[in-house]
């Protein structure tokens, strides 16, 4: 380590930012400074920011496999931080589903990292996942979904979707959170769909596609009775 020349120096290098380098002669100037990098690193606990964080690493590892390992430190100074922190808050405000496979969707459609925290990028994401997604999952995030919802318009939950509120089960049929295979392979999913009216209609359609969910469901017969008997045990 190179010797430094004078007791000015010692100070002023004592009292420098970790994050951007600058130095001070006073120790309480130094508590006091706020530069951007020191923002971020304030701000590393926020879910938001935890979560662009993690999308960002996997932005990375698949351009760059073999590149070292990156930290928290590397992404508050990356120029992809900001796009990566709205991204970031934009998953946990929509509440996205499944945001590694959602990240792994954007990169290979090669969608612009700019435009990632949009919701005609998350829709698309969302109508193509249901299709593919593990029938147990989706029946899992499904049931999950229901037990709010129930608990909030105090019903049993078996019962959500035979007296819950249209308007609200329609919003959660778009947002992925309540998928097909429940709303096909259940009694009360089928009084729910006859029930909509035009507008619900149209308002959910390009999420439960009939005639391309039948195709799916007559190639998936196996885990179709699978699914079938589960919801029926559970009274939906």
């Amino acid at each position: 380590m190179k010797k430094l020349k004078s007791t000015k120096e010692t100070s002023e290098t004592k009292n420098s930012c970790e994050f951007c380098n600058r130095s001070f002669i006073r120790e309480s100037t130094l508590i006091n400074h706020l530069c951007e990098y020191k923002h971020r690193w304030m701000n590393k606990d926020h879910h938001g920011n935890r979560v662009g964080f993690q999308s960002w690493l996997q932005f990375f590892n698949k351009s760059s496999p073999n590149h070292k390992t990156r930290t928290y430190l590397d992404f508050i100074k990356s120029s992809y931080y900001t796009a990566f922190a709205k991204f970031g808050s934009y998953c946990v405000d929509a509440r996205v589903i499944n945001i590694p496979r959602y990240v792994d969707w954007l990169l290979k459609n090669q969608i612009r990292i700019d435009s990632w925290n949009t919701d005609t990028n998350y829709t698309k994401f969302i109508i193509a996942y249901l299709k593919d997604e593990d029938p147990l999952d989706a029946i899992a995030r499904s049931i999950e979904t229901t037990m709010r919802l129930a608990e909030a318009e105090k019903l049993q939950t078996k019962d959500c979707l035979r007296y819950g509120n249209r308007n609200r089960l329609c919003y959660e049929i778009t947002a992925g959170r309540i998928s097909p295979w429940m709303l096909y392979h259940s009694e009360s999913g089928k009084e729910f769909l006859s029930s909509l009216d035009e507008i619900q209609v149209k308002l959910v359609v390009d999420y439960i596609q009939p005639e391309q969910w039948a195709i799916k469901f007559n190639r998936d017969q196996n885990i179709v009775q699978q699914v079938k008997e589960l919801l029926s045990l559970a009274g939906y």
